[in-house]
């Protein structure tokens, strides 16, 4: 009798302690993720330096007359370019595409183009299958002092802040390698705005294309608004419209592969053409089917395929691209 209570009060008190250490190492690691969390939260917001882009922006586009602005992320800065339009339509085009570049920052940008070169006559905006799951670069943003508080993060929102924002913590540590690398890309303004108006696409010989389907094929859906940074593309639209700009939202082509893998691409078009319907400045250009631009040939794009829902033309593809684009958009100017 008295051996059994025993081995029961053993087996309680061993119990205990398997909670007791449970719970101290859950209560450890929850205040480790916020810890760190916070310390790199710190760290980042004293890590991208003020710039003087106004400065910097009204001294390069001084005297300089522009018609169309294009505006977009990775894939629009490969595969629209101003050489093409003022080639094509005699039409002087500013750009400003680029990785990182998502709505967010083009909303604060188009107010900086608005004050130093006035309102455009046409905007040409290169439009993504993953627009709503775009996040801009924090090194971009650093650019404007007008920018939105961000709200403070609630510690409770999720059991692990780490995992949670994951990506805004790999872009960060992404830009200090880049910093570390000796690369001040965000600093030099006038020098990044002189490369981007001259670039006409990079002659990139290690190609990245998944030219067949294979096990790890895995299809994406497409991601409704508001998503991260729809908010602001909406209150980009807004403005524009107001402005009595024409917009072009360009949907630009991908390589067939990832024109399977983003299988909700009819949805993403009915999406933008919705657009059309709320603001009458707004077009539609589809590229982003196969009919519309050749989309089977691997020389026309550096990357992409079955799996990747991201595709960037070739130089070769973007010559071919910006001859019917430039056709296609000649319209709008008369």
């Amino acid at each position: 009798m008295n051996s059994s209570i025993s081995n029961s009060n053993s087996r309680m008190k061993g119990t205990k302690k398997y909670i007791v250490g449970a719970c101290l190492f859950i209560l450890s690691i929850f205040l480790f993720d916020r810890g760190l969390f916070y310390l790199l939260s710190i760290v980042e917001k004293n890590f991208y330096p003020r710039t003087e882009f106004e400065k910097q922006f009204e001294g390069f586009v001084k005297d300089k007359k522009y018609s169309t602005l294009i505006l977009g992320t990775s894939r629009a800065y490969e595969g629209i370019h101003p050489y093409y339009i003022e080639k094509r339509l005699n039409r002087k085009a500013f750009k400003d595409a680029y990785v990182g570049k998502g709505p967010k920052y083009n909303y604060y940008f188009y107010k900086v183009y608005k004050k130093y070169c006035g309102i455009p006559r046409v905007v040409l905006y290169g439009v993504d299958y993953f627009i709503y799951n775009i996040t801009s670069d924090p090194k971009w943003m650093a650019r404007f002092d007008t920018v939105e508080k961000e709200k403070s993060i609630n510690i409770f929102s999720s059991p692990l802040l780490l995992i949670k924002h994951k990506r805004k913590i790999d872009t960060f540590l992404n830009n200090v390698m880049i910093r570390l690398t000796g690369r001040r890309e965000a600093d030099n303004t006038v020098q990044q705005f002189i490369d981007l108006q001259e670039y006409k696409g990079g002659d990139n010989e290690k190609k990245d294309l998944v030219l067949e389907p294979g096990a790890k094929f895995v299809r994406q859906k497409f991601i409704p608004p508001p998503g991260i940074e729809g908010d602001y593309f909406e209150k980009l639209l807004t403005e524009l419209a107001q402005d009595g700009v024409t917009v072009i939202l360009v949907a630009l082509p991908d390589y067939i592969g990832t024109i399977m893998t983003n299988h909700q691409q009819y949805l993403f078009v009915e999406h933008l053409k919705g657009f059309h319907e709320k603001y009458k400045n707004v077009h539609i250009l589809d590229y982003s089917r196969p009919g519309a631009f050749p989309t089977k040939i691997p020389e026309y794009f550096i990357d992409g395929g079955y799996g990747r829902t991201n595709s960037h033309l070739s130089r070769k593809g973007a010559r071919l691209f910006n001859k019917i684009l430039a056709k296609d958009i000649k319209e709008y100017y008369e």
